[in-house]
């Protein structure tokens, strides 16, 4: 990233318009198409964007820009028609579908990172999910031994021998146990020298630590190969098929929980998107989610960054600013706005995440009944999956305040879950539904009429 840019700068002919990276989850979650001969993804991708009044400049640029990728074991392609330079920009265009997973509620904290920091910032963040991953496998052990060491009741009885049902379960826990005991010296030791670690020591050469090691998929940490292939050998037959559906129900409910973060920048300016998919209704994720964001920040001011990208200071990162600032800008709101009316609280002291509220889709799932026979699933369900990308905003001119119409589509589907929560909350409490939300609802389907 550096050598481009400098590359470039130095140009009088030539200007960088535009370089967007993607690290390797969001490489997956936009099922990026590799270019290269490789069989596997990249680790990461840049597109840039050259521009220029002469067209040999640009190719000359662009030539030496795959050089450069060339040098660092990278590879380049270059789109020179209107048509694959569409295609080329459309896996950027994609990025929302980090989290699809997660009815597109996740946490982004940009910041920014001098360029030349960058490459420490990556590797920071993979250190962190790294941690989190294993985490995530621990407590997936804890839970399937909690499993096998409870009665199994479903399988008590004539046809089922107990005394192996008995050993089998007396295997499964020991492979557990045994795992379980490997991955904790993993994630004690991810700092340790290689030459230290007997094990690994004919790799020392090439990594300085047990992180580098697995960093580079050189060492996997694999519940397919170390725990779900082992466990399905040990129940092996017809009688464990409710043995086996088990494992894999707490394995997908568990992989649920699990926090990651995922990297997309503007990489010409170090503006780095740090997302973490969460889902709302999960507690325990979203206090995972927080933890996760306080060590981000501290990568980031550790590197000499700054933890105000171009999306500014939202409530996420008030806790974060220090006194100095907040009452600065506390003083400054007052003199422009002293009636308080834009934004109401927001930005001053006291506010932040202790009074944020943001609708779940997973909860409105649990009120099926109600949402079924008021016809709101169908209202719910169309909006859910909505990756607020901004994508529709050209078909969807809602948003026009010169005609009063004040809703973007974005604004709409908020509107909307708010008008579902408000609903259901109505109904649970029995003090009758108000009128009002279905005029509110009119007045958001009018906006569609455009």
């Amino acid at each position: 990233i550096v050598e481009i840019k400098n590359y470039l700068d130095q140009s009088e002919d030539v200007l960088l318009a535009g370089l967007e990276h993607l690290d390797e989850r969001y490489i997956k979650a936009v099922g990026y198409s590799t270019k290269a001969a490789r069989v596997a993804r990249p680790k990461m991708i840049l597109i840039a964007d050259i521009a220029s009044d002469s067209e040999s400049k640009v190719g000359e640029a662009a030539s030496k820009m795959v050089q450069l990728a060339n040098v660092r074991d990278g590879e380049g392609f270059i789109a020179v028609s209107p048509e694959s330079r569409k295609r080329f920009w459309l896996d950027r265009a994609r990025t929302a579908a980090i989290a699809k997973h997660t009815n597109a509620f996740k946490i982004n904290e940009d910041v920014v990172i001098p360029l030349d920091k960058l490459g420490e910032y990556s590797n920071g963040i993979d250190r962190l999910n790294i941690e989190l991953s294993i985490q995530n496998k621990l407590k997936l052990t804890d839970e399937l031994i909690n499993f096998m060491n409870t009665n199994l009741e479903f399988l008590n009885d004539d046809s089922v021998d107990q005394e192996l049902v008995k050993s089998k379960k007396q295997q499964a826990v020991s492979l557990l146990k045994n795992t379980q005991q490997k991955w904790v010296y993993y994630f004690k030791n991810l700092d340790e020298s290689l030459e230290s670690l007997n094990e690994f020591s004919e790799h020392h050469l090439n990594y300085r630590n047990l992180f580098e090691l697995i960093q580079s998929y050189e060492l996997r940490i694999s519940w397919k190969k170390e725990l779900k292939e082992p466990l399905e050998e040990i129940f092996s037959g017809r009688e464990f098929t409710t043995i086996l559906q088990k494992i894999y129900d707490l394995h997908k409910q568990v992989l649920k929980s699990r926090v990651f973060i995922a990297l997309h920048m503007h990489a010409g300016d170090g503006n780095v998107h740090t997302n973490i998919p969460v889902n709302s209704d999960d507690y325990e994720m979203l206090q995972d989610a927080q933890k996760a964001v306080v060590r981000v920040m501290a990568l980031a001011k550790q590197l000499n960054g700054v933890i105000s990208g171009e999306h500014g200071i939202g409530i996420t990162k008030m806790e974060f600013l220090d006194e100095f600032t907040i009452n600065t800008f506390a003083e400054y709101k007052a003199k422009i706005d002293p009636e308080g009316r834009f934004n109401k609280g927001k930005l001053l002291p006291g506010s932040g995440l202790d009074n944020a509220y943001t609708p779940s889709f997973g909860l409105l799932d649990q009120e099926s009944i109600i949402m079924e026979e008021s016809a709101m699933k169908g209202i719910a369900d169309s909006i859910s999956d909505c990756m607020r990308c901004g994508k529709c905003k050209p078909d969807c001119t809602t948003h026009v305040p010169r005609a009063n119409l004040l809703y973007s589509p974005r604004n709409k589907i908020l509107g909307t879950s708010l008008l579902i929560e408000a609903f259901l909350y109505e109904e649970q409490t029995r003090r009758g539904i108000s009128l009002k939300h279905f005029d509110e609802f009119n007045d958001i389907a009018d906006h569609c009429t455009v």
